[in-house]
C-alpha cells in the first residue's frame, strides 16, 4: 500500500445481507480466527476480525486513496474460497467516519439482530484481545475499539435499550414457546457447553423444561453445565440416546461441520423442534426433511428481533445520539494524532538538516577547541529551534488535514513523513 493518510474500513457480512449459508462460509471461530489475523497481518498495516453468528467484519487500516477494500475481498475469496462476486452482493463496505459510526453501532446492540443484545461486547472484546495477542491491531484499531467498547457499555447503562437483557439465546426460547407452548413436558438437548449453550440452558430450566440434556466435545464441560441446571450429561456418543428423548434440541456449539446428522435421529412417534444458533451451523439442513423433525436456523429469530425494535424505538434514538458524539470525539483524536505526526516529522527533519550542515562545517573548522566546537553546535540548534517554532505553532492549530498538508509543502515535506 501507499502510505496516505491513514482511514479506517470495514468490510462486513451480516443477517441483514446474506443468509446463513452464506455466513457460515465467512465464518471465523476457534483457533481459525488466530490462523485468520496472522494471513490477514500480511495484507493491510493494521486488522482485526469480529466473527459472531449473525455477522463476519473485517476491519482494516490503510491510506485515504488505496482500495483497501479491494485487498479485504481478494483476501476473504484466497482464504474462504467464496467467489469475489458474492462477497460483493453480501457485503456492505464503510470508510472513515462511516466504519467508526458502524463500529460503534455494533457495541450499542443497534446492529444486532436482537435490539440491544449484551453478548456483541463480550465478543467485541474477545476480537481485540485475538487481535492483540497476533499483533494484527496498532494504535488506530485498539482505540476504535476500545471507544466502541466504551460507547456499547454506556448506551445499557444510561438508555434503556437493553432493558430486558435480551440475547439471542432468549429470541430462541420465545421461538420455541411459540411452537411448542409450555415446556411443562419439554425435554431438551443442548448441543455445546460455552457461552451461549449456558445462557439457553438457564433460561429453559427457568421456563421449567422437565428434563436438560448437554451434549458437548469435552465432558468435563457438558457436566459443569448440567450441574449447574440440574440436567444430565452426554458426551457426543450419547447424542443419539439424548435426541431421542427430546422434543426440543438448541445447536449452541463451535464446529466447522455439522455435528446433528440424520442419522443421529432414529424413527420417532413425536415432533422434533431443532433450532440451531450456530454459525458454521451445528445442525445439517437436511436433518428437517425427516418426518416429524423442523430445522429453524438463527435466521428465523428475525421476526422476533423486530418486536423488540419497535417496542424501544425512542431508545434507539438515545442510543443513536451517543454514538453520533462517540464519533465525532473519535474523529478529533485522529485529528490530534496527524497533528502530533506532522510535528514529529517537522522536528526530524529540522534535526536531520541541523546535523548534516553541522558535519560539513566542523569538518573545515577542525581547528576549533572542543568549547568552541560546542558553541557552533548550541548556535545551529538554536537557530532551528527559532525558524520552526512559528509553522510548529501553526501545526498545532490546524485540524483541516489540506491546511496541514500545505504547511507540510511549505517545509518541504509530504504526508507521507508524517504517517510513517
Amino acid at each position: 500500500m501507499t502510505a496516505k493518510s491513514p482511514t479506517i474500513v470495514v468490510v462486513g457480512s451480516n443477517h441483514e445481507y446474506a443468509p446463513v449459508e452464506i455466513r457460515e462460509r465467512l465464518a471465523f471461530s476457534g483457533d481459525d480466527l488466530a490462523r485468520g489475523l496472522d494471513s490477514l497481518r500480511a495484507e493491510v498495516p493494521e486488522g482485526m476480525i469480529l466473527s459472531t453468528c449473525n455477522r463476519t467484519e473485517v476491519y482494516a487500516v490503510g491510506g485515504e486513496e488505496d482500495d483497501v477494500e479491494g485487498e479485504i475481498f481478494r483476501w476473504l475469496h484466497q482464504y474462504h474460497s467464496v467467489p469475489v462476486e458474492m462477497l460483493q452482493r453480501a457485503s456492505y463496505v464503510h470508510r472513515g467516519r462511516d466504519a467508526v459510526d458502524h463500529i460503534f453501532r455494533v457495541a450499542s446492540g443497534l446492529d444486532s439482530m436482537v435490539l440491544g443484545e449484551p453478548q456483541i461486547l463480550s465478543q467485541l472484546r474477545d476480537a481485540l484481545e485475538i487481535a492483540r495477542e497476533r499483533e494484527s491491531v496498532g494504535p488506530m484499531l485498539q482505540r476504535l475499539a476500545l471507544d466502541a467498547l466504551t460507547v456499547g457499555k454506556k448506551a445499557r447503562t444510561s438508555t434503556d435499550i437493553a432493558r430486558n437483557n435480551v440475547s439471542i439465546a432468549h429470541a430462541a426460547i420465545e421461538l420455541a414457546k411459540l411452537e411448542l407452548g409450555s415446556f411443562s413436558h419439554v425435554n431438551v438437548t443442548i448441543i455445546g457447553a460455552g457461552k451461549m449453550a449456558t445462557l439457553a440452558a438457564k433460561l429453559l430450566r427457568a421456563q421449567g423444561c422437565e428434563r436438560i440434556f448437554v451434549v458437548n466435545r469435552t465432558l468435563d464441560k457438558a457436566q459443569d453445565l448440567a450441574a449447574s441446571v440440574d440436567g444430565d450429561a452426554f458426551p457426543f456418543a450419547g447424542l443419539d440416546d439424548a435426541i431421542m428423548a427430546s422434543t426440543l434440541v438448541i445447536g449452541a456449539a463451535f464446529a466447522d461441520d455439522p455435528i446433528l446428522q440424520s442419522q443421529h435421529i432414529r424413527p420417532r412417534d413425536h415432533r422434533l423442534l431443532c433450532i440451531d444458533l450456530s454459525v458454521p451451523r451445528v445442525i445439517a439442513p437436511e436433518v428437517g426433511q425427516l418426518p416429524f423433525v423442523a430445522v429453524r436456523d438463527v435466521d428465523a429469530l428475525e421476526p422476533i428481533h423486530d418486536g423488540y425494535r419497535q417496542q424501544y424505538a425512542s431508545e434507539v434514538k438515545k442510543v443513536e445520539e451517543l454514538v453520533e458524539l462517540a464519533s465525532s470525539g473519535f474523529e478529533t483524536w485522529i485529528e490530534s494524532r496527524q497533528g502530533v505526526a506532522a510535528i514529529a516529522a517537522v522536528r526530524e527533519r529540522g534535526d536531520e538538516i541541523r546535523e548534516a550542515e553541522l558535519t560539513k562545517a566542523l569538518r573545515k573548522l577542525g581547528h576549533l577547541s572542543e568549547r568552541d566546537q560546542n558553541v557552533v553546535r548550541a548556535m545551529a540548534v538554536g537557530l532551528v529551534n527559532k525558524m520552526l517554532h512559528q509553522p510548529i505553532q501553526e501545526l498545532r492549530n490546524i485540524t483541516d488535514p489540506t491546511e496541514r498538508a500545505a504547511v507540510l509543502r511549505a517545509l518541504g515535506l509530504h504526508e507521507t513523513d508524517a504517517t510513517k
